[in-house]
Formats: C-alpha cells, structure tokens, sequence
C-alpha cells in the first residue's frame, strides 16, 4: 500500500499584534499618575474611578494638530487657568490643589494621539508638580469656600527658595495660606510688570492677610514673574506668618 502523501502548507503569515492603548481622556477621568509621569509630563495609563486611589482628575482635553511647542504648551496652560475655576469652584492659587497639564505617552503618540489634559491634583508642596493619593472627585469642592481639609498650613516655614510643605491645619502651624487671591490678567493680558505686580500684590496682602487670620504677626506673598505669566500664572499668592510667637492655632 502506497504511503500517504504528507502535505505542507506554509507558515501563516504573522503579524505583532497592536499594543492596547489608553484613549483619549475625557474630562471627569481621574487617573493615578506616578511621581515619573508627572516630571515627563506624559501619561499613558489607564482611567481608574474618582472613588479609588488617584493622584490626578481631568478637567479640560485640548486637542493639538502636531507636537506641541513650548508657547502651545504655554498657551493650553493659561486656557487649564481659567477652566479649573468652571471646575473646581475657585482659583489654583487658595487652597492645596493645584494643576497639571499632561501629554500623550509616547505609545499613544504613536497611534496618532494627539492631545493635551489639565488635571487637578492635590500639592504635597505649594508649587509642586505631583499629586498626592487621594479619593473621591474635586469637582465644585471650592464652590462656597475652601474647605478645612484642603486648607494649605504650614507647620515650619522654611527658608527662601526651599520647599514649602503642607501639614495638618487642625495644630499649631507657622503659616497659613490665604483663601483668597488677586488675579493680575486674564490669559490674554500683557504682563503689567514687576514694580506694578509687586505693588498691588503688597498693597492685597496686606489688607487681606488679618481679615482671615487675626493672630498673623507677618505675611509674605508670592507673585507672577514673567515666565510663571507666560505659561498662566496670573494671581498673587499671600501667606499669613508667625515664625516667632506661638504660631497660629488650628483652623
């Protein structure tokens, strides 16, 4: 009896299947950025709900025609301003939350992403870039006031130029931020310059400062150089002080 005949076909052909990648963010997702992502400014994860661990929320997705330069990063920054007030309630200046603008991982820019968010986050620091865990969404958290917990205290003031860390605001605590601040310009407005925007904001913080806190022996106030105007800072930052009395009692 004849052998069957043995029959080959060729190999399929094959291809590397297309990566799984995170979509376009839409606003209320919440993500949970690593400390890396938020220094690159780029992230590709996942949304996870607002009700688990999170370090970032959406407020605004704007779309780019091609990689961004920094003034288009810039100009996306002084739009993210004026939209986390539509979102959260207040300005990013009165209270421990803060913004963020985030691109593309490099896997989402390869299959044609091409998008900027701006996010929320809650500083570890005043003027941080990364957002702290946290649970629970920030939407109109800042609709009526500021409320205690996210109240910016400090427990030691620090030195200029050093971190200044936020603490607990239910003890004694050096420094206090102030729930309110003073806007310099809309995101179109020329730069007033230095001796005017230190002028105002002196002249705001110090009529300020002892309406919120009555046991402030100082104050001290940060505000918008150039470069911070450029890329959207438009408001003056004022701090009520005691670094040598019996600090400030708890909120």
């Amino acid at each position: 009896m004849p052998s069957p005949t043995a029959s080959t076909s060729a190999d399929p052909t094959t291809s590397a299947p297309t990566p799984d990648v995170a979509a376009r963010p839409k606003v209320g997702n919440c993500y949970d950025t690593g400390k890396a992502a938020f220094q690159r400014q780029r992230d590709d994860s996942e949304p996870v709900s607002c009700k688990r661990r999170h370090t970032a929320e959406t407020f605004a997705v704007f779309t780019l025609k091609s990689v961004p330069s920094t003034a288009k990063i810039n100009a996306v920054g002084r739009a993210c301003n004026a939209r986390f007030k539509q979102y959260v309630g207040g300005s990013p200046t009165i209270s421990k939350l803060g913004l963020t603008v985030i691109l593309p991982g490099s896997e989402q820019t390869a299959v044609g992403q091409n998008w900027i968010r701006c996010d929320v986050i809650e500083l570890a620091n005043y003027n941080g870039k990364g957002g702290v865990p946290r649970t629970g969404s920030v939407k109109g958290a800042l609709d009526d006031r500021v409320p205690r917990t996210l109240r910016g205290c400090v427990r030691h003031w620090p030195k200029v130029d050093q971190p200044v860390h936020f603490t607990s605001c239910q003890r004694r605590h050096q420094a206090e931020l102030i729930p309110e601040s003073l806007n310099l310009g809309g995101p179109r407005a020329d730069y007033p310059g230095r001796a005017s925007v230190v002028a105002d904001s002196k002249l705001f913080c110090k009529n300020t400062v002892l309406d919120y806190v009555p046991e402030a022996r100082n104050y001290y106030y940060y505000y918008p150089k150039l470069s911070g105007w450029r890329s959207g800072t438009r408001d003056t930052t004022c701090w009520a002080l005691d670094r040598e009395g019996d600090g400030l009692p708890p909120l």
